[in-house]
């Protein structure tokens, strides 16, 4: 490690800049007079270039060849006409922003330049234009690329450049370097924390993440097709929770609302900045303030603390009885899968195209009951993944991977960072959650994961949760691309890691991104798999067939049946809020609606009781925003009566004892 690094605790991730704190055991922040909460108030002022230079990693105007005509337009509207109502608005309840600005604007439109230093905000570079990206150029033009910055903001605002936040959030791996070396204090790319966190840097120069917010930022808000009174409801929401969360050990939090004046600037939403400035503004424990003054006062009072922290071992808890596991009868036989992939004439024939279950529609079934007759039975399974910063060159993952506006040029900031806000906060604010209403929680982690994050595994198992495996990372999908031998190999590593990690060797699968090859439930039963979560097709547990599905391939000795339990992918956060851009209340609609049928049917059916399984990821329904909205579903949820809860491994034996 070069000198002056601050040390990672053992086997952090690359690129090693940060040190795991979970924010359950960490040094105490205090903000000035005791605020509960320091709010920074981030309009973005942005100038996008007509025609922009071709960038060789990514395409500024996608709509069509440039220039965009309608992009560019709709942009500019934010600096003629949205950022005089915003800064309206911003005046009437006394708030110091921290502009997030090209600074080529104090060349294009001086007279938005003089509004904002007239009003004493503090101007953080967001780049010259937010069409000319970092990750395209090298380390000299990056070190040039700062003193442009710091020389365009002390001739045109007399101020000394502190803070970053990325144009169009793009960065090198040096980017962090480079800035400590400038002279800047804090980065704001980094969404991974509630809290400012020390960043190692080469020099030993001291540099801060304060607190972003790709969340509570009106661009996805508005993309993701949420209204102005959602983004009301949404702050509210957030100070609600952050303030009553900094009464625990970890004390005051970081509050960032993100505005561009060419949304939040239209006419139709800024009555909603008003709203929520309103509320925002109306606590004499929130500290409203700018960016570079959080950053100082961390460096001053508790960049060191956070530095020499180790959290101390995980305290055992109380956990719920687990059920014990029930052996099964001989698994079914079926005929074996033979050249998968080969075409010839269709093949008409009843029940399934695969050979893994058998077809079984639901009326004709016999009666299924859970414990005690339950109607219902509700378990959790939180997904606690990893997204690499340089995966291997020939991994498959996700076109699609939410967790950013768009997929960036590595480094992606919001992909590897928003996930480390998961393994940092969030994870911790579902499980209590989930604990407040005795839902059993079964964690799926990946085999980066375990490896990396010893602390947060050894405080998962000490809680009473089961965790499930589930591949290596998310950069890392099984699919039937990979041979064989490379998927047994993937299958070993992620039971490995997590063996190693916990003591205790999985039985309970659930593939990354939920994503199989042809091969996968047969080579699970081979490495000693009983339970899978991949196949979301049902509303009870059903056996699936392993054996004899590929030849020379056989569930390993003494392994019950395969089961399946589905779950239930319309309530899945990642599924109905990011892929679905269902509402926050109709993502509430869907539980409650969803758990009160399942409980009605399993009451009244003949074939007996449903199990509703929820999937949720601790960087997305972790947030404090979302958390709220969780916890009060399940309120709805366990007020029907007579729910039974359990692990994915204890739901999975009860299940085979009465199919089997």
């Amino acid at each position: 490690m070069e000198p002056g690094l601050i040390a990672p605790l053992q086997g952090s991730l690359p690129p090693h800049r940060v040190a795991y704190l979970p924010i359950v055991d960490r040094p105490r922040v205090r903000w000035p007079n005791d605020a509960r909460v320091a709010l920074w108030i981030a309009p973005n002022v942005e100038h996008y270039e007509y025609l922009p230079p071709r960038d060789p990693q990514r395409n500024t105007w996608t709509r069509s060849p440039h220039p965009d005509v309608q992009g560019y337009g709709y942009r500019d509207y934010g600096n003629r006409v949205g950022f005089w109502r915003m800064t309206d608005v911003l005046d009437q309840y006394g708030v110091v922003a921290t502009a997030s600005t090209n600074l080529a604007v104090f060349d294009h439109y001086p007279e938005v330049g003089a509004a904002m230093v007239e009003r004493g905000w503090e101007i953080m570079s967001h780049g010259i234009y937010n069409t000319r990206y970092i990750s395209s150029i090298d380390e000299t033009a990056e070190r040039a690329f700062y003193i442009e910055c710091i020389e365009a903001l002390r001739s045109h605002a007399g101020q000394q450049l502190r803070g970053m936040l990325g144009p169009a959030v793009s960065n090198s791996a040096l980017t962090p370097d480079l800035m400590a070396e400038a002279g800047l204090i804090y980065h704001a790319d980094w969404f991974h924390d509630d809290q400012p966190v020390p960043l190692a840097t080469r020099s030993g120069q001291r540099l801060v993440s304060v607190p972003y917010s790709m969340e509570l930022n009106d661009v996805p808000v508005f993309t993701q097709h949420h209204d102005t009174d959602d983004f009301v409801a949404m702050a509210r929401t957030q100070l609600d929770v952050l303030r009553r969360e900094a009464d625990d050990g970890a004390g005051g939090r970081v509050m960032c609302v993100a505005l561009h004046p060419y949304l939040m600037g239209m006419p139709h939403r800024v009555d909603g900045l008003a709203a929520m400035l309103e509320y925002l503004m109306s606590h004499d424990d929130v500290w409203q303030t700018t960016a570079s003054q959080i950053a100082q006062h961390f460096i001053d009072h508790h960049y060191d603390n956070f530095a020499a922290h180790e959290p101390d071992p995980p305290q055992p808890q109380p956990s719920r009885p687990r059920m014990a596991t029930i052996s099964a009868s001989s698994p079914r036989t079926t005929t074996a899968l033979q050249a998968p992939y080969e075409f010839g004439p269709a093949q008409h024939q009843h029940g399934m195209d695969h050979p893994y279950y058998d077809w079984s529609p639901l009326p004709s079934r016999a009666r299924f009951d859970w414990p005690n007759h339950s109607p219902l039975a509700v378990g959790a399974v939180i997904v606690l993944e990893h997204v690499e910063w340089e995966p291997p060159p020939d991994a498959y993952s996700l076109r699609r991977r939410s967790g950013g506006l768009a997929r960036l040029p590595a480094p992606d900031y919001p992909q590897l960072t928003i996930r480390e806000y998961g393994h940092r906060v969030g994870i911790f604010r579902l499980l209590d959650t989930l604990e407040r209403h005795s839902i059993a929680a079964t964690v799926a982690m990946d085999a980066l994961t375990a490896q990396h994050y010893g602390w947060l595994a050894s405080h998962l198992v000490e809680r009473g949760c089961e965790i499930a495996a589930r591949g290596i990372a998310a950069t890392r999908l099984i699919t039937s691309k990979d041979s064989a031998h490379d998927e047994r190999q993937a299958i070993a590593m992620s039971l490995d890691a997590i063996e190693t990690a916990t003591g205790m060797r999985p039985t309970t699968w659930f593939s990354p991104e939920g994503v199989e090859s042809f091969r996968t439930p047969a080579l699970l039963a081979e490495a000693g798999i009983d339970c899978v979560l991949d196949w979301p097709n049902d509303e009870q547990p059903y056996l699936m067939t392993t054996d004899g599905v590929l030849e020379g391939v056989a569930p390993q000795p003494g392994t019950p049946a395969m089961l399946s339990l589905p779950l239930f992918l319309e309530a899945d956060d990642e599924f109905a809020l990011w892929h679905r851009r269902a509402s926050l209340a109709g993502w509430r609609e869907i539980i409650t609606r969803a758990a009160a049928r399942m409980h009605r049917e399993g009451a009244e059916h003949s074939t007996g009781g449903r199990l509703l399984m929820l999937t949720l990821r601790p960087w997305l329904a972790g947030q404090p925003f979302r958390a709220p909205v969780l916890d009060d579903a399940l309120d709805h949820v366990i007020a029907l009566g007579g729910i039974h809860s359990a692990s994915a491994a204890s739901l999975a034996a009860h299940a085979r004892s009465t199919l089997a």
